[in-house]
């Protein structure tokens, strides 16, 4: 079994000082992302399809089950999703500025960040027509449910599930389940690792989106395959008896790929919702640049160029 290269051993103010660009391009693009909706006050644009769809909620689909805002409720997921997503991109960004830097916490970010761009992408996807995107939503009140019902946090929890099993019916549409996810009618939320290769786009960065989500769910799951690879000096497997003699710490190479990544996701799942809002105004697209130039930056030395 390989082990990784050592990570290098560097003061903490170095650290912050060669992270510092990343950082605040990090925390400039989260603000700008959250402050799309509120400069046009959480209305889609007269002639964006997400006003389109909301005629076409009043005109037929609030009649036609006992869910009677349908496209205005997928709505708000996507824009809460995309919310969470730059709330999560912003506290990666505080975390690596912070003292004592982490050394696995932003990597459980970074993971919760990475899944809420996905999501946010596929409910916020513009070029659905209005059934998909009903079903996208109905996918997430019947998973919503679903998870309620394995909490126990209600008294009859199941009311809510057979409720919009109900809707689903009323719709027309068969709700089977695959590996815990409703399918509403072939609809179902992404794969997570499969939806970051679709966020990232090209070769390169698939291959980083690939390795890193893998990374991630180690880490998330506290397996050793993760927890060592912050180890100056990993152990082989079978010397595994004292890690803490060991010095432990965060390579930056690491934190800007982890950054890239999160970067190009917040900026599709972004891109889409705003595309399907109408929102993509001067202010947006200037953001916007900026990040996938730092972007490009980021991605250049870990594709050999």
């Amino acid at each position: 079994m390989t082990t990784p290269d050592p990570i290098p051993i560097v003061d903490a103010d170095a650290f912050r000082e060669a992270m510092a660009t990343t950082v605040d391009t990090l925390r400039v693009f989260s603000d700008a992302v959250r402050g799309v909706a509120p400069r046009h006050g959480h209305q889609p644009s007269a002639t964006s399809r997400g006003m389109a769809e909301i005629a076409a909620e009043a005109h037929d689909y609030s009649k036609r089950s006992a869910w009677t805002t349908p496209i205005t409720d997928t709505h708000t997921f996507g824009a809460m999703t995309l919310f969470a997503a730059s709330d999560y991109v912003g506290t990666f960004a505080a975390a690596i500025d912070a003292t004592p830097t982490p050394v696995y916490g932003h990597l459980a970010v970074a993971r919760a960040a990475l899944e809420a761009c996905v999501v946010a992408a596929w409910l916020n996807d513009p070029d659905l027509g209005v059934p998909q995107r009903v079903k996208r939503g109905l996918c997430e009140q019947l998973y919503n449910a679903d998870e309620l019902v394995r909490l126990k946090f209600e008294a009859d929890p199941k009311v809510r599930l057979d409720h919009w099993k109900g809707v689903a019916t009323q719709f027309g549409w068969p709700v089977t389940w695959d590996r815990g996810k409703p399918v509403v009618d072939e609809e179902r939320r992404p794969s997570i690792p499969a939806g970051i290769a679709r966020l990232l786009g090209d070769d390169a960065e698939a291959q980083i989106g690939r390795v890193q989500w893998s990374y991630l769910s180690a880490v998330s799951h506290v397996t050793w395959y993760g927890l060592r690879q912050a180890l100056s000096d990993p152990p082989t497997e079978q010397a595994v008896a004292a890690p803490s003699l060991v010095a432990v710490g965060t390579a930056s190479s690491s934190v800007r790929a982890q950054a890239a990544c999160i970067l190009v996701g917040l900026r599709k799942a972004a891109t889409s919702t705003f595309t399907l809002m109408g929102w993509a105004d001067a202010e947006w697209e200037a953001a916007r640049r900026r990040a996938e130039a730092h972007e490009r930056a980021l991605i250049a030395p870990a594709a050999g160029q």
